[in-house]
Parts: structure tokens; sequence; C-alpha cells
């Protein structure tokens, strides 16, 4: 979504000059006692031996931490490389309460990528999961990547090919 569409559906809330808190007395997020300020950016940084080894972030609201997870676990876990990791098909769980419109959850619900395969998407409905299939790309994150070897001073990354997403490295 991009912020054109944000504020024609949402209006044009007033925020802080530099606070990044809504100033909307109504607003779940507003700077008021008993509120707490909600900000979703989660610039991530993971250390290997000490040492700086990989740098990831994403837009993408609510989404951004399962993101960045899924992207983490792709390398660790699986061994993929910085660009394998962000084209990866994802998911997102709707069951926390969501920090926009009516603050909804959705409890066992996934929004999920078709490019998972069939086995997976059974499986998962199996176990009570309500699914909502999207398009191939179509989770809304762009996740970026930069992985750092120490060693070999070798700077590789990765970059969401399904939106303007680039990296750089020198």
């Amino acid at each position: 979504m991009d912020s054109r569409r944000h504020r024609r559906r949402h209006g044009n809330p007033s925020v802080r000059a530099g606070a990044g808190i809504c100033a909307d007395a109504g607003a779940s997020q507003s700077n008021c006692p008993h509120k707490r300020p909600r900000i979703t950016l989660t610039p991530s940084l993971a250390l290997r031996n000490g040492q700086p080894w990989l740098v990831f972030s994403t837009p993408g609201g609510d989404s951004q931490d399962q993101t960045l997870l899924q992207i983490f676990l792709d390398v660790v876990e699986f061994g993929m490389n910085p660009q394998e990791a962000v084209e990866a098909p994802r998911f997102n769980s709707e069951a926390m309460y969501s920090t926009f419109d009516t603050h909804a959850d959705q409890p066992l619900t996934l929004d999920i990528e078709k490019r998972f395969e069939q086995p997976v998407l059974d499986e998962l409905r199996a176990r009570g999961h309500k699914l909502l299939v999207g398009g191939d790309w179509s989770n809304g994150t762009a996740p970026t990547m930069v992985e750092y070897n120490s060693t070999t001073h070798v700077i590789s990354a990765g970059a969401d090919v399904a939106r303007t997403s680039v990296c750089d490295g020198w």
C-alpha cells in the first residue's frame, strides 16, 4: 500500500514533529496516559562470532517482524543466500490485533502466498488454520538483506524482486 492510498483511506493523522506518535486524541497510539505508542520499524543486525554478519529490514506495518524472522531463518536454518531468502514464499499471521483500521484480529488466520506447495497449504488447513491464499507475490513487505563475510570481506545482498527494493554495498 503506498502512502497516497493510505491517506485516501484513513485520512491524514497529525503526528508530533520528530516523534512518530499520533497526536489525534482518540488514536490507539496517541501519547496519553494508559496508551502505548507503537512503531513497527525493526531494522535488524545479526552477529556471527561477535562480528557483524547480517543486516535486514522491510517496510510493511504489522508484517515486518514476521517477514524479518522468516528471511533470517531462511538463511540460518535453510542455508539460503540473502537473495534466495527475500524471494522465498512468505506468510503473515492475522492473529494479533492490527495496528491499523479497526484493530481487528483474526485468530488462526494466515495470509499466505500461493507459491507454497499444495501439501503445505493442505497440512496447515488440517491443523485448523484459516488460509487467505493470495497471489504468487501478494505479501505486502519488501525485505532487503545484506550479508558481510568478515573472513573474506565479501558483501552479498538480496532485495525483494516483486517490489522496488534495492541493496547497495561497498
